[in-house]
């Protein structure tokens, strides 16, 4: 049995202390750190009739003495960080002072040669400590990568394409919130070229010019889109012997007349500019000041997440959907969370499950797939994660221009 330490008070955090607290076997103590306690104070009463102990904690990871302080009481055996993806470095050298191993739930992506993202950078002194470090723990990549490696092992003896697929994969938004609505999903898919790997290589097109008409019948009717998503890039960088990657989603049209007005106005800028004698304000960060009160829009009916794997077994050609299918509003009362939330916290628990078991343990950083799958699959199984598996047909795709 372990102590554990989740760095973030999130959506997720909320659906992993359930999970967490009712398996004495995995830990005997967990607590919650976050910048704000009460929201910790929240789990801590709610799950307190659970048989593993939390507690919380007030909780920076830029104060590093008071970071160190807060180490030294609680003393983890294993870091859990739920903190923004451009924090992950941070917490990282936090669990490196502690000599407990770690896990996160994104990557720090960046452009530099050929690393997955830039956690890695810190492969060598977590090697040379003696601890685990598992980064992106969450279904892009690591679920959808294991899932790949699985069939490679089980179902096919070369596989040729692999097309991901996220249809309402994401979690409530705040319909005010300006830096919200300029990376919602539809806005990019409008806006950005969609990248995929053919041939081994990467290919751009035009946005929304690619795509699947009618959808595919177990997913759904609407059509599906080819956009730009990194999990075609952390595919190739994990399985690099797959020619053909793409990533499709639906599409729903909105207005950005407004949008467009007030980027040309120059208010969209993050440049801080001055407002008066001493005073400097990025236009977009007064504008969400200005803004009315964030209204959350709930997220309603089915997300999916899936993949189309096709290539060749004994000879002949194969593809085979694998998908995972649940509606928001069922999970949200069973879970208090949607299902894009609840899909990542299973892995963030199985991968948890995982380390504290010994089966996930290797000095250094690494992603799922430095292990066996089939280790990560029984783990979500036992959790209860639940999907589906059929024979289909190959993707045919509809190319505008």
């Amino acid at each position: 049995m372990r102590k554990i330490l989740i760095f973030g008070c999130t959506k997720v955090t909320e659906a992993i202390v359930p999970l967490l607290c009712s398996d004495i076997s995995i830990a005997n103590e967990i607590c919650i750190a976050s910048g704000d306690k009460a929201d910790c104070d929240v789990l801590r009463k709610k799950y307190s009739d659970l048989p593993v102990r939390i507690t919380t904690a007030r909780a920076d990871v830029n104060n590093e003495a008071g970071t160190k302080m807060m180490l030294s009481i609680i003393q983890p055996d294993l870091i859990v960080n739920l903190e923004p993806a451009p924090l992950s470095t941070k917490v990282m050298k936090i669990a490196l002072y502690q000599g407990a191993d770690y896990i996160d739930a994104s990557l720090d992506e960046w452009n530099k040669g050929d690393f997955l993202s830039k956690q890695f950078e810190l492969f060598g002194e977590f090697r040379e400590k003696g601890i685990t470090g598992i980064v992106g723990c969450v279904v892009d990549p690591s679920l959808i990568t294991t899932i790949i490696r699985k069939a490679a092992e089980d179902d096919f003896d070369k596989i040729e394409e692999v097309d991901v697929f996220g249809v309402n994969m994401h979690t409530s938004t705040c319909s005010c919130a300006i830096k919200k609505l300029l990376e919602s999903p539809d806005l990019k898919a409008k806006q950005e070229k969609a990248v995929c790997i053919e041939a081994g290589e990467k290919k751009e097109y035009d946005p929304l010019a690619v795509k699947i008409e009618g959808g595919i019948e177990e997913l759904t009717e609407d059509d599906l889109f080819l956009l730009n998503d990194p999990i075609t890039e952390d595919i190739r960088k994990e399985i690099p012997d797959i020619p053909t990657v793409r990533y499709f989603s639906t599409y729903t049209e909105k207005s950005t007349d407004v949008l467009d007005t007030l980027r040309d106005c120059g208010m969209l800028s993050d440049v801080p500019v001055e407002v008066a004698e001493g005073v400097k304000i990025a236009p977009i960060d007064f504008l969400a000041k200005v803004m009315p009160a964030p209204k959350e829009e709930k997220i309603t009916g089915n997300s999916i997440a899936a993949v189309v794997i096709t290539g060749k077994k004994d000879g002949a050609d194969k593809s085979v959907l694998m998908y995972s299918k649940e509606d928001n509003e069922e999970c949200i009362a069973k879970n208090g969370v949607e299902v894009a939330s609840y899909l990542d916290a299973l892995m963030i628990v199985a991968g948890i499950r995982l380390i504290c078991l010994n089966k996930w343990k290797k000095p250094g950083v690494f992603t799922a797939s430095a292990f066996d799958p089939q280790l990560l699959i029984d783990a979500l199984k036992k959790l209860g994660l639940r999907y589906s598996v059929t024979d289909t047909q190959p993707i045919k795709l509809e190319i505008k221009g």
